[in-house]
């Protein structure tokens, strides 16, 4: 799996460029391993960033997995209505049904 450790702020604005970053590790077919404590400043866009990461991650039968959510992180995700971003690990191969929390695969 490919680490990457997460930016102090991922907002709308640098939203872009982390999902490249993302994007390119999943497409090197490594699965991905977020160190995401360091993450201070996030909105809708970090937020959705991470979930299509994720999404990604899940179609092509690769790992991932979110590891050390800082607060900020956390709260971005409630307040948006979002799974828990200690849940957003997967297996390869493993679906997540976001409407019972159950995990298929």
């Amino acid at each position: 799996m490919t680490a990457i450790a997460l930016p102090e702020r991922l907002r709308i604005d640098t939203a872009a460029e982390c999902w490249q970053e993302l994007r390119a590790a999943l497409d090197a077919g490594d699965g991905l391993q977020l160190e995401s404590s360091a993450v201070a400043d996030i909105d809708a866009a970090g937020v959705q960033v991470l979930l299509m990461a994720r999404h990604a991650a899940v179609r092509n039968a690769q790992d991932f997995s979110l590891n050390e959510a800082s607060a900020s992180l956390a709260q971005a995700f409630q307040a948006l209505g979002a799974d828990d971003p200690d849940g957003l690990s997967a297996g390869a191969g493993q679906e997540h049904d976001t409407d019972s929390g159950e995990h298929n695969g």
